[in-house]
């Protein structure tokens, strides 16, 4: 470092920088125009552009730049930089890019939500990694599947691609209840609520698909249908606590006739 010093300094002042000794030289403060030598020198950040972003905001962008303390392309760690650009919620992917003599482009490619997570009295779009992207907007106009409850925001992808299996339920799905973050409780438009067993979507769904019994109760009158137990599909009317609680009581259920294989 101490030579570089002494060649900005022969720089900036001419052949009198060699007219000094050199103990002089070293006791020369020059921490605090660096920057300056190097700004002078072409490596400033003079402009910094953002495009890609809509839902991202520029002033996170720049704060994941750092331009406070850096403001030259010498002392910029662009590796740093696009990890931090890429931990912002809405981002997937970025590209830094240096424009001669001292501007940075930067372009971002934005996460695509897959579902809207109901969680207290806030919704959040969740991409399908199950990465939380932010509230949804008031206005929004996002016609997403609407999952609720802890823990639903990580699981509910395997949920919905099993679901997308079976078009007949998926066209009556109004949103999936994660049950002590274990479980699905699917609700239906009219009120049906299919309860799944823990990482048995595509059995459930599947048993529920092919059983004739069962089928008007996914348009017609209200019922719980579980199918928690394999191979046994046991029905009940809703009533006004059954849909949205923990558990559910055996009286009262009707047992049907095993899915068709």
């Amino acid at each position: 470092m101490p030579s570089l010093i002494v060649a900005g300094i022969a720089v900036t002042t001419g052949v009198a920088a060699y007219a000094l000794p050199l103990d002089q030289l070293r006791a020369i403060d020059v921490s605090g125009k660096i920057n300056d030598l190097m700004i002078a020198a072409g490596f400033g950040i003079d402009q910094v552009n953002v495009s890609g972003q809509h839902y991202t905001a520029d002033s996170d962008v720049f704060d994941a730049l750092d331009l406070t303390n850096v403001k030259t392309f010498a002392a910029f760690d662009s590796d740093a930089a696009l990890k931090r650009i890429e931990r912002i919620p809405w981002v997937d992917t970025a590209q830094l890019t240096r424009v001669y003599p001292g501007t940075l482009d930067i372009v971002v490619h934005e996460r695509i939500p897959a579902f809207i997570w109901t969680r207290g009295e806030t919704n959040y779009l969740v991409d399908a990694t199950g990465r939380t992207l932010g509230p949804m907007p008031v206005a929004s106009s996002w016609n997403l599947p609407r999952v609720v409850g802890e823990g639903a925001d990580s699981e509910a992808i395997l949920m919905l691609s099993a679901l997308r299996q079976y078009p007949r339920i998926e066209h009556e799905y109004a949103y999936g209840e994660r049950v002590a973050e274990r479980r699905w409780r699917v609700v239906l438009k009219n009120g049906t609520a299919l309860d799944l067993a823990a990482d048995r979507e595509i059995e459930g769904f599947q048993e529920i698909a092919n059983t004739a019994a069962v089928l008007p109760a996914l348009t017609g009158k209200p019922m719980i249908i579980d199918v928690r137990t394999p191979g046994r599909i046991a029905m009940r009317p809703v009533t006004q606590t059954s849909v949205r609680t923990s558990s559910l009581a055996g009286a009262g259920m009707t047992s049907v006739a095993s899915a068709q294989q």
